[in-house]
C-alpha cells in the first residue's frame, strides 16, 4: 500500500537496495518485465504478488498470520481456556495475565453468553468494593478512587476494526443492549471480561500500543518503544449520571474512535520498556512515560501468544516469513500489587502511519521498522 511504501522506502539505503514497486504486480505488462523482488513486504497479501510470494527473499507474511492474530475471534479461542493469572515456567517467572474471554455469534449467541455468567440479573450488590486506582502519573494526577464493577464485559464485533464495534456491557445496560439491534446475526462476537482494575494516566484510563515481531522459526521479539493512548474524560465506574449509559468517552481508549475530539483527545504519547528510561525524560520534545515495570507481564504474554499460535503458522521459512505486530494491553495489578499487562487485541500488520503526523509520532514509526528490517 502507498502508506506501507512511503514509510518504509526511505529506511532502506539507495546504495543497496532498488526499488521495484512499480514493476511488480498490477504494473508489470508481462511476465518478462516482472522484477521479483528480494524484500516483499504487503499488508495484505494480494492476486498480483502471488507468482513470486513465495520465492522471495523475505515476505512480510506467515501463513495464516493475519487470519490467526489479527482475528479477534480466533485470538479469543486461544485463550478462552485461559483465565486470571499464572506464573510463566521460564527463569524470570514472569507474570502472565490472560482475561477470560467467550465467543458467539449474533445476538441469539450474546443472549446465551449473557445467561451463563448471570449479565441480565440487575440487581444491585451491597457492599461494593471501592479500589483506590494507581496513576502512572503519581506525582500530578487526582487520586482516583472507584468502586469495582459488577460483572461488566467489552463486547466486540470481531468483523469490525478502528473505532466501531465495541461496547461496554454490564447488568446495568444488558437488556437495553440485547435490544439496540447493534448486533449482526452472522457476525462473530467476543466478549472479554472488564480489565480491572486499570491503571490510569492523569485520572484516564488508558492501553500501551505495543510493537512486536513472530518468526517463521517461533521466536518472538518486542520492542522497547511504544505509545499510551488515553480515553478523552476521567474515569469513574459511576453510570448514574448518564442514566445507566456506558460512555464511550471514559472506557473507549482507541486512538481512531478520540482523535475526532481535538479538546480532550490526548494524541500519541510516547512510552518505553526500557529501564534506563526515567520519568521526566524527553524525546523529540515530548515526555516519555516509563513502564518497564510492566515488560515482564508484557513478554510472558507475547511468548504465549507465539507458543500458542505457531503450531498454525507454520511454513513460512523458505521466504523467511515474519508477521509485523501492534498489540494493545491494559496495564494493571494483581491481588500481590505485582504489575501486570493484559492484550486486547491484535493488529496485523499495525497502520504505518500515525494518528497525528507530529513529528515524535513519525520518529517512533520510522524505529520500530527500521529495527524490525535490521532484525
Amino acid at each position: 500500500g502507498i502508506v506501507a511504501h512511503t514509510r518504509i522506502s526511505p529506511l532502506l539505503s539507495s546504495d543497496e537496495w532498488t526499488d521495484v514497486g512499480s514493476t511488480t504486480g498490477e504494473d508489470a505488462s508481462s511476465d518478462d518485465t516482472k522484477q521479483v523482488p528480494d524484500f516483499l513486504w504487503e499488508n495484505t497479501p494480494r492476486r498480483e504478488t502471488k507468482a513470486y510470494r513465495d520465492i522471495v527473499k523475505v515476505y512480510s507474511h506467515l501463513p495464516n498470520g493475519s487470519n490467526l492474530l489479527d482475528c479477534k475471534w480466533a485470538l479469543g479461542r486461544l485463550f478462552s481456556g485461559s483465565c486470571s493469572q499464572s506464573k510463566n515456567e521460564d527463569k524470570n517467572q514472569q507474570l502472565l495475565a490472560t482475561l477470560e474471554t467467550h465467543c458467539f455469534r449474533g445476538l441469539d449467541g450474546f443472549e446465551a453468553f449473557g445467561k451463563s455468567v448471570n449479565l441480565f440479573d440487575s440487581t444491585e450488590k451491597e457492599n461494593k468494593k471501592s479500589t483506590q486506582l494507581l496513576d502512572i502519573l503519581k506525582k500530578t494526577a487526582t487520586v482516583v478512587t472507584a468502586e469495582e464493577p459488577d460483572n461488566w464485559w467489552v463486547v466486540k464485533d470481531a468483523q469490525a476494526n478502528g473505532a466501531g464495534g465495541i461496547w461496554v456491557v454490564g447488568p446495568e445496560n444488558a437488556a437495553d443492549f440485547a435490544s439496540s439491534n447493534q448486533m449482526y446475526p452472522d457476525h462473530r462476537y467476543v466478549a472479554q471480561r472488564y480489565a480491572w482494575p486499570p491503571v490510569l494516566f492523569g485520572g484516564r484510563k488508558c492501553h500501551v500500543r505495543v510493537y512486536g515481531l513472530m518468526t517463521a522459526d517461533g521466536r518472538a521479539f518486542v520492542h522497547q518503544g511504544a505509545f499510551l493512548h488515553v480515553a478523552n474524560d476521567p474515569f469513574t465506574t459511576s453510570t448514574s449520571a448518564s442514566g445507566g449509559k456506558f460512555e464511550d468517552s471514559i472506557h473507549i481508549t482507541n486512538c481512531c474512535a478520540n482523535s475526532d475530539d481535538d479538546s480532550k483527545f490526548a494524541g500519541e504519547i510516547l512510552a518505553s520498556f526500557d529501564d534506563a528510561t526515567e520519568q521526566g525524560q524527553i524525546r523529540d520534545g515530548q515526555p516519555v512515560i516509563p513502564l518497564g515495570q510492566y515488560f515482564p507481564s508484557i513478554k510472558a504474554c507475547v511468548a504465549a501468544i507465539a507458543e500458542k499460535a505457531f503450531p498454525f503458522l507454520q511454513g513460512g521459512r523458505a521466504n523467511r516469513g515474519f508477521e509485523y505486530l501492534g498489540m494493545d494491553f491494559m496495564l494493571s495489578e494483581d491481588a500481590q500489587k505485582n504489575p501486570i499487562a493484559y492484550c486486547l487485541e491484535i493488529n496485523a500488520p499495525p497502520s504505518q502511519d500515525t494518528a497525528t503526523g507530529l513529528p515524535h509520532a513519525e520518529n517512533l514509526h520510522d524505529e520500530v521498522i527500521r529495527d524490525l528490517i535490521h532484525l
